[in-house]
């Protein structure tokens, strides 16, 4: 794979230069690549089990949200946030608790 280096005053360009183009200019901070990729409609149906998982996430997400918005638990949700460490963030560790009870359903 050719590895493009641009001269000053352009390092490296990321994202959809024009809505003309569906061409999408990527960049990868970890691995210092530079590449392009073309977007477009899908070509393989749905499957069934694709599906069923599009509902099983909006059936968690619905249960997050109602969950952080909730205030008979959002304190004690806070307190078992802060002594964790696997999740960075409330949302994250609310949404693995959501999926956890949904699938034990």
């Amino acid at each position: 794979m050719a590895q493009v280096v641009f001269e000053d005053p352009i390092h490296h360009i990321s994202g959809k230069i024009s809505k003309k183009y569906r061409t999408c200019y990527n960049y990868r901070k970890r691995s210092d690549r530079k590449y392009t990729s073309v977007h477009g409609d899908r070509t393989t149906p749905v499957t069934q089990k694709e599906l069923d998982w599009r509902m099983k996430f909006a059936q968690i997400c619905q249960a997050t949200m109602v969950r952080l918005a909730d205030p008979t638990t959002m304190a004690q949700d806070q307190v078992n946030f802060r002594n964790q460490t696997k999740y960075k963030t409330l949302y994250q560790y609310i949404w693995h608790l959501m999926r956890a009870e949904i699938e034990a359903q």
